[in-house]
């Protein structure tokens, strides 16, 4: 017999596989089609609220949130889900301001790192592209962890948290950046898509680790 722990683990992954490929409404009572629309709404409310670039996290929070809601059957109009940016960036204002910057400083090193004018100037640029793509992974996962009124340093102590003990998880959302980066390079227009699929993609790492019983961990 198995570890008492780890059975119930195993039955709530099955029971969210169950409902996931059984036929019918999904959560909150929503269809397929239904839900595919809400991510297409999220998508071009992300990429329209993200120009500034400081309210890209915020605004993949927002749209994390508004898709929670949707699958919780709780009200999900686009004014709920513009309502929900105003909170996002009074909390996560210091995230999305320190990303772009981190971001910048890391391209950097790269860039300069493939000129040759640095002493080992490959890995250099090697553990740059790594350090800027865990920030990325924490921060959306602090974008999944967010919730109205609980701040950034919460936030994103919950979500490093998070990245380290649910590998898996941010792996899958490694995987999320790279086909939204290849939908983006192949099609530009989809990147009013791919907002939407990345807050999609969080939410659904977050109800994985609920399920395999994070929370309690």
């Amino acid at each position: 017999m198995g570890h008492p722990a780890v059975t119930s683990a195993r039955d709530r992954r099955g029971r969210a596989r169950d409902r996931a490929s059984a036929p019918g409404p999904l959560l909150g009572g929503t269809t397929r089609l239904q839900l595919f629309g809400e991510v297409l709404v999220v998508g071009a409310a992300v990429a329209v609220l993200s120009l500034p670039l400081v309210t890209a996290v915020p605004a993949v929070a927002a749209g994390v949130l508004h898709l929670r809601r949707h699958l919780s059957g709780e009200p999900d109009s686009l004014r709920d889900l513009l309502a929900g940016v105003g909170p996002a960036v009074r909390d996560l204002w210091p995230v999305g301001l320190a990303l772009p910057v981190v971001l910048l400083g890391l391209g950097y090193s790269v860039w300069i790192s493939g000129t040759g004018a640095l002493p080992g100037g490959t890995v250099v640029g090697v553990v740059s592209a790594l350090v800027a793509l865990v920030a990325v992974v924490v921060a959306l996962r602090t974008a999944g962890t967010w919730a109205p009124g609980r701040g950034a340093a919460g936030s994103v102590r919950a979500a490093s948290r998070r990245a380290g003990d649910d590998l898996g998880g941010s792996g899958l959302l490694v995987a999320a950046l790279a086909v939204s980066a290849v939908l983006v390079w192949m099609l530009l227009p989809l990147l009013l898509v791919v907002g939407g699929l990345l807050a999609m993609a969080v939410l659904a790492v977050e109800h994985r680790w609920a399920v395999d019983g994070g929370g309690h961990r």
